[in-house]
């Protein structure tokens, strides 16, 4: 029993009206096509009982016919319900030849009369087809979405047969068809679109032609959908008054309705009255839901998405700058030369030591240029050593001075000052290094994003209007797309309805459609709560499977190798495993840290040059010896092409089809040096190949690198998980379960 919803009504009222217009055409089998298309829609019982009460007013013999027909459909319908089969559109015509052949049969006289029952069970027959589609068009998904080709054909074709009925009616000597056409016409404009006002006009027209033949009711409704476009610019209230007067200057000067009187012009007035009492927020609803609100929620959402993206890449530029921020608080404007801190340290420490000595005026007048030279020389060796010891002193000094021991505490206490001074002025100008490298990855970022947004957004229309017609052609209720490419980033968007949504269907309808797969990358709710837009993108052509496999060197509870596997916005992958020099929690700091800033990099997008030369500043800016072995993998999802970044890490392992390689590189570690060169290696990986990231705890279990390699041969085809805890128990082994140095394997695999 189908729930009864404000559809069902509809359905119910519109399917008892067109019974009661079709009872007595074509000896009711008109009336029992009705009945074929509504059961595929409502509740079978419900739409028999309808039928065979308007069927009373057919008579005797027509009420005999439809009570066997629907003693037949319900029988069939039963049998449906009993294997628990559904029954489809081609069952149901099937049906009902069936149920037609006691009519058939019934008082053969000749094979005239039964060719004309023939004819007019084909004529049923094709109308239940019609109904089929127009009941499951308009009344199951609604008008919220196109009509295909063929719905279209027989909503055409329904709307002919429907006026041909009315036009066969009559009440009070008046053609029920005035009472609906003009109601029809005005109502396709207010609701759906001009075009549509006058199809409808036509078809309209063309059913009163058939059963009239004449030409009269087909140039009125032309005329009246003529007016009614031209003046519904200025509202829908002359709109309907034009009509009228259609019918008014038809009636006069064509005699339209076989007399001119006050009584001819009421059925078009009924329906153009009752076209005014119908709120205009009616006519608005529909107007929205029936296919025009997808540039509405579709445009909106696509702005916003623009907007979106933008706004996340340039927060996530803020968070690097706001990170650089906190790292440099101050910048020094200048430094003190060598010379000139020797200078000072010498005058600090007369003023201090020597001013209230008894000898100050024979040291520092007298033999002045001795005790100058005396005291730099002392400066500098504890500049440059850091220290200056009683062997540092002159011999004359010592002999004759007897406050030695003050004068070297001052000068090292003086020295120790201008070294820490020093350290603070190098590390800001470090900092000055550190943020022009910066500035020149945003100068870059910004041109690179300033030259996407300058690629001209262009639109296939085509495309669009047959991705909706698929999609609604699949059960899927959609009322707009779009397929945008910009350079060649290709984008699809869809409105469908919530409880359409299937995002494997969608899917799999656009990739066919547009040649390339594509994946969902966001479904998202529209201003409205019946409609949602889902967002397409060009799926990469790979996949990554990880697995991680790591342990602390034997005593230490935590270890200093980290690893991350990031995805970014433009298909790529990072995968990078960072060896802190050294086991425990510092490592672990140091290491996080480095791995944390590339991350964070990668995924504002910049390049790996300014990366790694940011990573290492910020690291050799520290001061604290603070280095880190850094392994980095880049792989392209798109095309397979990987970058292979080593500082000062340890070999990694590649296998590109039946062959495995090593790969090393010979470039120092983070933080050792201000400048520094990665070695980066390209290859081509594809379907299967595998990518291994070792920690130098792991190489130094075995005892050269090629019987490294030959273990992950060994396990090459299990899963990366499997890869990676295989070769990490391997290690162990190795070291007799008493690992001397933290121990990481990363697997990479491209699925």
């Amino acid at each position: 029993m189908k729930k009864l919803s404000a559809k069902s009504v509809l359905l119910y009222i519109t399917y008892t009206a067109l019974c009661l217009t079709t009872v007595g055409l074509f000896e009711g089998l008109l009336s029992f096509g009705l009945f074929v298309g509504a059961i595929y829609c409502v509740n079978p019982i419900v739409a028999a009982l309808l039928y065979l009460l308007t069927s009373l007013l057919g008579g005797a013999n027509i009420l005999v016919h439809s009570a066997v027909r629907c003693v037949v459909m319900l029988a069939f319908w039963g049998l449906h319900k009993i294997i628990k089969r559904k029954i489809n559109k081609g069952y149901l015509l099937i049906y009902q030849i069936v149920a037609n052949i006691f009519y058939l049969s019934y008082q053969f006289t000749n094979y005239f009369v039964f060719f004309d029952k023939l004819l007019f069970v084909a004529l049923g027959v094709a109308f239940a087809y019609i109904c089929l589609y127009v009941f499951r068009a308009v009344f199951v998904r609604g008008i919220a979405y196109k009509l295909q080709l063929d719905e279209q054909i027989c909503v055409a074709l329904f709307v002919i047969v429907a006026s041909y009925s009315l036009s066969k009616l009559d009440v009070w000597n008046l053609s029920l068809l005035y009472f609906v056409a003009p109601f029809a016409i005005l109502f396709c404009m207010s609701a759906f679109s001009h075009k549509s006002a006058l199809v409808c006009s036509i078809l309209v027209g063309m059913g009163n032609l058939l059963a009239s033949g004449t030409t009269d009711c087909l140039a009125f409704c032309v005329l009246s959908a003529l007016a009614a476009v031209c003046f519904c610019n200025i509202n829908r209230y002359v709109s309907a008054v034009a009509v009228v007067l259609v019918d008014v200057l038809m009636s006069f000067f064509m005699d339209l309705h076989g007399q001119f009187s006050t009584v001819a012009f009421v059925p078009t007035v009924v329906s153009c009255f009752v076209f005014i009492v119908v709120p205009s927020s009616v006519y608005n609803y529909l107007m929205d839901t029936s296919g025009g609100c997808a540039e509405k929620y579709l445009g909106n959402s696509l702005s916003k998405k623009v907007g979106t993206y933008l706004s996340k890449q340039l927060y996530r530029l803020s968070d690097v700058f706001l990170s650089m921020k906190n790292a440099f608080l101050s910048l020094s404007m200048g430094q003190i030369s060598a010379e000139q801190a020797q200078r000072t340290v010498a005058k600090e420490c007369s003023q201090r030591v020597c001013k209230d000595c008894t000898l100050r005026n024979n040291c520092w007048r007298t033999n002045l240029a001795q005790t100058e030279k005396g005291m730099l020389n002392l400066a500098e060796c504890a500049i440059v050593k850091g220290k200056c010891s009683i062997l540092d002193v002159p011999q004359w000094l010592s002999v004759k001075c007897d406050r030695v021991s003050a004068i070297i505490s001052e000068i090292n206490s003086q020295a120790e000052q201008y070294n820490q001074y020093l350290q603070r002025a190098q590390t800001a100008d470090s900092s000055k290094l550190l943020l022009g490298e910066q500035m020149g990855g945003v100068s870059s970022l910004l041109l690179k994003l300033a030259t996407e947004c300058k690629n001209r957004i262009s639109y296939d229309h085509n495309k669009e209007q047959e991705l909706a017609e698929r999609l609604v052609f699949h059960n899927i209720m959609c009322v707009g797309a779009t397929v945008a490419r910009q350079g060649t980033m290709l984008t699809v968007s869809v409105t469908v309805a919530r409880k359409d949504v299937d995002k494997d269907a969608i899917c799999k309808i656009t990739s066919a459609l547009v040649k390339q797969n594509m994946m969902v990358e966001k479904v998202e709710q529209t201003e409205s709560s019946t409609w949602v837009n889902v967002h397409m993108a060009v799926q990469p052509r790979y996949n990554v499977s990880f697995g991680v496999a790591s342990v602390a060197k034997d005593g230490s509870v935590i270890s200093g190798d980290t690893h991350t596997a990031i995805k970014t916005d433009n298909g790529k992958c990072i995968v990078a495993l960072c060896d802190g020099m050294g086991s425990g929690e510092r490592a672990e700091e140091m290491s996080a840290t480095a791995i944390s800033l590339v991350e964070g990099f990668y995924r504002a997008g910049f390049d790996n040059d300014t990366i790694l030369s940011c990573v290492n500043k910020l690291l050799t800016s520290c001061g604290n010896e603070v280095f880190c072995a850094v392994d980095i993998v880049v792989l392209d999802m798109y095309n397979g092409l990987a970058d292979f970044i080593k500082l000062g890490a340890s070999i990694g392992l590649v296998k590109c089809g039946d062959t495995t390689q090593i790969v090393s590189g010979s470039s120092l570690p983070l933080g050792v040096l201000d400048e520094m060169s990665p070695a980066i290696t390209k290859k081509a990986l594809g379907q299967g190949d595998i990518v291994v990231l070792l920690s130098d705890g792991i190489v130094d279990c075995f005892n050269d690198t090629n019987r490294v390699a030959e273990v992950f041969v060994e396990y090459c085809n299990a899963t990366p998980q499997s890869i990676a805890q295989a070769m990490l128990a391997k290690a162990m082994k190795n070291s007799k379960n008493k690992p001397t140095d933290d121990m990481t394997v990363v697997v990479a695999k491209l699925v």
